[in-house]
């Protein structure tokens, strides 16, 4: 979708966790929209256009909902959000990181920080954090001029599937909500913050005052994790742990198969994590389930 006018980063200044006004050129960055209560309704990567508009990337379950909600603030407001989804090709490309970090027949250099943003032949260019040894880019084609450029680097590109590009994101460690898990979590248990995707700094939002006080009193009980499974895993299964199968101790945010069964990212209580007897999916008769690494340190509070 994209918000665009002359006040279009009041509106999601003033709507979400992330600063939309005091924003460096030629960089994306991640946000979450919340209920009064702190609870992720979806969460975004977005990138400017231009002076006065805003793209914005969600989960496609979530965009009929999450439009007509934004829209209801913009009341007064000199801008418009609209769905832009039939202007536009989205597609992931997977390196190894090794490579020489260029793109295409023309050797486009891959910029090496996460979050640049570049444009050029209909193209925006976005670098996202890697995954280990997968080096992860984001092509947006915003016009035919794009979409040739695209088919033009699909002709030097092994084809690959959405199963390998949600791998890539899970192995990131970077959680997605869904239409399964909305409302479920505030933003640090997904690991937002460690993430930069939260700003404390900026104005009120929805849910602000709940985001807050569970950063600065210390009461993050729950993290994202990396999760191993044998069996198959959805987004929204209930986890359970050995020592105390009646109540759940977590929840499946993303999962894709792997090489050897499933990987996943799963929201968890901090203290399972370390109780002895096992993590399952669904009940305590489900899959065993694996804590992995994630590729960045979580803060050490936890």
């Amino acid at each position: 979708m994209q918000a665009h006018g002359p006040q279009a980063a009041e509106l999601l200044q003033a709507q979400l966790t992330q600063d939309a006004k005091s924003w460096p050129p030629g960089t994306a960055r991640m946000a979450a929209f919340c209920t009064p209560q702190g609870r992720m309704l979806a969460d975004f990567l977005m990138w400017k256009k231009g002076n006065h508009a805003i793209d914005l990337l969600l989960d496609g379950t979530l965009a009929e909902a999450v439009l007509k909600r934004l829209r209801m603030f913009i009341l007064r407001l000199q801008c418009k959000l609209d769905d832009v989804t039939a202007q536009r090709g989205v597609f992931g490309v997977l390196q190894p990181s090794d490579d020489a970090g260029t793109l295409g027949p023309d050797a486009w250099p891959c910029p090496a920080p996460p979050w640049t943003q570049l444009e050029r032949d209909g193209l925006v260019l976005l670098r996202l954090p890697d995954a280990p040894g997968m080096r992860r880019i984001l092509l947006v084609a915003e016009s035919p001029i794009g979409m040739q450029s695209i088919e033009n680097l699909q002709n030097h590109l092994a084809a690959g599937t959405t199963q390998d590009w949600a791998l890539a994101e899970i192995r990131a460690g970077i959680p997605h909500v869904t239409a399964a898990t909305a409302q479920q979590f505030v933003p640090q248990m997904l690991n937002y913050e460690a993430l930069g995707a939260v700003d404390f700094k900026k104005g009120c939002y929805p849910g602000q005052e709940i985001v807050a006080r569970m950063q600065y009193r210390g009461t993050i009980k729950r993290r994202t994790y990396r999760v191993l499974s044998e069996g198959p895993l959805q987004p929204g299964d209930e986890i359970v742990h050995s020592a105390d199968a009646a109540q759940p101790c977590g929840m499946v945010i993303n999962a894709a198969p792997a090489r050897t069964g499933w990987e996943s990212l799963a929201e968890l209580k901090i203290s399972a994590t370390g109780e002895p007897g096992s993590l399952h999916a669904r009940t305590v008769d489900g899959p065993v389930l694996r804590v992995a690494d994630l590729p960045y340190i979580l803060p050490p509070q936890d």
